[in-house]
């Protein structure tokens, strides 16, 4: 009773605190009444608490919504244990309702208005983020402008700020996909002219409450050793960041994936479309556990995904028309790892490249089977993870924790390896189910639902 009491004012402590708290009480009572509150201080902090950082956390992307609009959902997206929500771009553009790929064409370096909101509705959602424990990321478009320069703003005119190769025709030719266009103006962002507007954009965002950037099309501008300072210039590294890498860049990515580390975080598409999201919609468990840049460069600085706006909104996209609870599975995978945040598309309305903006997309993220899959992301946090595959049937174990357990046939009863014995053995309660799983030194088995999600940890019931 104490502890629904308290729950409240409990999820705004952070772990620090909670640690912090223990030490004066060790010093103040005795040893069975130091046992129970640690024991209630385990329990509420593993049932409520959000991840410390966004790299350890997951991340809501809010694609088009309103910033009115997530603030309103603010509760329900720290319910659901996300630490972060993203937003699409929040540069200047037309207030009008638009296309979504429009915001992508931006027309300035300003904080708004666009159809999103305006600067002011940006900090609110901030400042309201920050009060319930979550954070903020922003999506940056520093790549390019609006394809005709006839509506960006008078400093945006000028032809030299831009590259004039013209139109990327060979995606492994790396001069031309960081000097190519892809569709817009591409910017000359060697350039001190342009590298100084976007570091001045991050410090406004900043200045707002903006915990983190999402670079668009990262792997379109150049490194240092390439003879563009942009990232050397503009990350600031008190925030987090993260850079959209899709495929590959192009390059050696043997030398230019750790120098693109060495600023953010990147997203690793071939393994979130290709092998996750490809082995859901096969209904067959990847044999591949990690993905492509934490297999070749042993890094935590990766973003994984069950599917992104480019999987759902580009025409022939690998999501379109996979149905939800598919891209639910293969969620579940991307964000079973431990120290790896995953991103969870919220879809449009609008179906592919008809989405338009602004628009409250899908609630579904409130779903069970999503927010228990965060809360375990959580709740074994610092825990080494272990993927297993057979058949249809995959199983992410934490050491000295327990499992999710990811059935791409949906419901069913199934036995699966207990990798490298980290779960601990006993009988659990699926959070997302209900049902009874058992759990010995080498097997897991249950029975999934029809989500074909089960969500085995130690807060959960054990005997």
């Amino acid at each position: 009773a104490f502890a629904r009491d308290i729950q409240p004012q409990w999820q705004r402590i952070h772990n620090k605190t909670v640690k912090n708290l223990l030490y004066m009480m060790m010093q103040k009572t005795n040893k069975t009444r130091l046992l129970s509150l640690l024991f209630l201080l385990t329990w509420l902090t593993t049932a409520w608490a959000q991840a410390p950082s966004i790299q350890e956390g997951t991340i809501l992307h809010c694609f088009d919504w309103k910033y009115s609009d997530i603030k309103a959902e603010l509760d329900n997206i720290k319910k659901a244990g996300f630490t972060a929500v993203q937003t699409s771009p929040a540069q200047t553009n037309n207030t009008d309702t638009l296309m979504w790929y429009d915001l992508y064409r931006p027309h300035n370096t300003e904080v708004g208005p666009n159809p999103l909101g305006t600067k002011e509705e940006l900090k609110a959602l901030c400042d309201a983020a920050h009060a319930k424990g979550l954070k903020v990321i922003v999506d940056i478009i520093a790549n390019h402008t609006e394809g005709s320069l006839d509506i960006v703003a008078d400093y945006w005119k000028n032809i030299e700020l831009y590259h004039t190769l013209g139109k990327v025709s060979n995606w492994n030719d790396r001069y031309q996909v960081t000097h190519g266009e892809i569709g817009m103006k591409d910017l000359k962002t060697e350039d001190k002219r342009v590298y100084s507007k976007f570091k001045a954009y991050v410090q406004k965002l900043k200045a707002l409450g903006v915990d983190g950037c999402r670079w668009d099309a990262a792997k379109h501008i150049g490194l240092p050793s390439e003879g563009d300072p942009f990232w050397s210039m503009v990350i600031d590294k008190t925030m987090y960041n993260y850079g959209e890498i899709l495929n590959d860049t192009g390059g050696d990515d043997s030398k230019l994936i750790p120098e693109y580390m060495t600023y953010m975080s990147i997203t690793d598409s071939p393994y979130g479309t290709n092998n996750v999201l490809g082995s859901a919609k096969n209904h067959q468990a990847t044999p591949y556990g990690s993905g492509n840049y934490t297999k070749r460069f042993n890094t935590d600085k990766v973003v994984y995904w069950g599917e992104s706006h480019d999987t759902y909104c580009n025409q022939g996209g690998e999501s379109v028309g996979v149905s939800q609870d598919i891209i639910d599975r293969a969620y579940a995978v991307a964000a079973s790892h431990n120290r790896i945040p995953a991103l969870y598309f919220s879809r449009p309305i609008g179906r592919g490249v008809g989405a338009k903006v602004p628009q409250k997309g899908s609630m579904h993220f409130t779903s069970k089977c999503v927010a228990e899959v965060n809360k375990f992301h959580n709740a074994m946090n610092g825990k080494p993870d272990y993927y297993s595959a057979d058949g249809s049937v995959a199983s992410i174990t934490r050491k000295g924790g327990g499992a999710i357990i990811v059935n791409f046939n949906g419901s069913g009863t199934v036995t699966v390896a207990n990798g490298g014995g980290y779960a601990v053995p006993g009988t659990y309660t699926d959070q997302v189910s209900g049902n009874q799983w058992t759990v010995t030194a080498t097997t897991i088995s249950g029975q999934t639902d029809s989500t074909g999600i089960a969500v085995l940890y130690k807060s959960a019931p054990v005997k």
